[in-house]
């Protein structure tokens, strides 16, 4: 029998908005044990024949698994996904962290008023809906994007009167999915265009793996080249085809997302953060962090 413990809702007790076919609810939960969450239509803070769900998260980690979809989601610090999932789902939380999130549930009515003419993509994710067809965009998940984080950011603040309210969210919600749905069709782009060798794209893919593994190591294009079997062109220039983002602008991007798990954890001050990220100045640091988040290290830690 279900634990009220142990109900999806108990960790998403804070509701932001609740629009006509938007709820915003968020999450500050600190485990102390690996705990499995029970969603249901009891247990959904959403309408869960209805809603997609556009889960973000800032800190931690959740692994959820949905009836009807395959694979499972594998969200961690500064990812999203984006799921229809209206059968019974669980989700894994792991002991000892602290994770910060906000899950977005968007009605298909939603969807409808954005279709404009004929909009095959948006059509599909109506039609699944319609037909209670569990799918996700998130076979990989999805990276939080500096600009997503600082709408996200927006919205939490509520820098609104309630004369605006509704208006002032509905604009940053049209903002931020727009940001979600270029980065799923860019993805589906790339999926449906492979410029790629099979051979090659193994390689990429395991030079990504290995820069996710070590990401604080000293790299260069040559050291990288090397390791990953490839010359420094096909590198750089297949990187950048496979995966819509540079070599280095990828590194970068994990690096800041490393510190700010590092500034938020609160064990480590701005130095610290900024000669770990490899920084021999904190000034450059915090220039460098301020362009990627849209604040500095001091105001993003507290």
């Amino acid at each position: 029998m279900q634990s009220d413990l142990n109900r999806f809702d108990t960790i998403y007790k804070s509701e932001i908005i609740h629009m006509p076919d938007i709820k915003i609810v968020s999450s500050n939960t600190v485990t102390q044990q690996n705990v499995t969450l029970f969603e249901n239509r009891d247990s959904s803070p959403f309408q869960r024949n209805d809603d997609a769900v556009l889960t973000c998260i800032f800190k931690g980690r959740i692994d959820s698994f949905h009836q009807g979809i395959e694979h499972s989601c594998r969200l961690k610090s500064q990812s999203c996904a984006f799921v229809y999932g209206p059968q019974d789902n669980e989700h894994l939380l792991y002991e000892n962290q602290y994770i910060e999130s906000i899950a977005i549930g968007i009605n298909k009515k939603f969807f409808l008023n954005l279709l404009q003419g004929e909009d095959r993509w948006l059509e599909g994710i109506i039609n699944k809906i319609e037909k209670k067809q569990p799918f996700s965009f998130s076979k990989n998940v999805y990276r939080l994007t500096p600009h997503m984080f600082s709408v996200l950011r927006k919205i939490q603040e509520k820098k609104y009167t309630d004369s605006f309210k509704v208006l002032y969210l509905q604009s940053l919600m049209n903002e931020l999915l727009l940001l979600q749905f270029k980065e799923i069709c860019a993805d589906e782009i790339k999926l449906g265009k492979p410029n790629i060798k099979e051979a090659d794209l193994k390689k990429l893919k395991d030079i990504k793996e290995y820069i996710e593994s070590n990401i604080l190591e000293d790299f260069s294009l040559d050291s990288l080249a090397l390791l990953s079997g490839l010359n420094t062109f096909k590198l750089k220039t297949g990187f950048k085809t496979a995966y819509g983002i540079s070599v280095f602008e990828y590194i970068r991007s994990l690096r800041m997302q490393l510190a700010s798990e590092m500034l938020l954890d609160g064990y480590h001050n701005v130095t610290e953060v900024a000669y770990m990220m490899g920084y021999a100045h904190v000034q450059h640091f915090s220039t460098a962090f301020k362009k990627y988040y849209g604040k500095t290290p001091g105001q993003f830690k507290f």
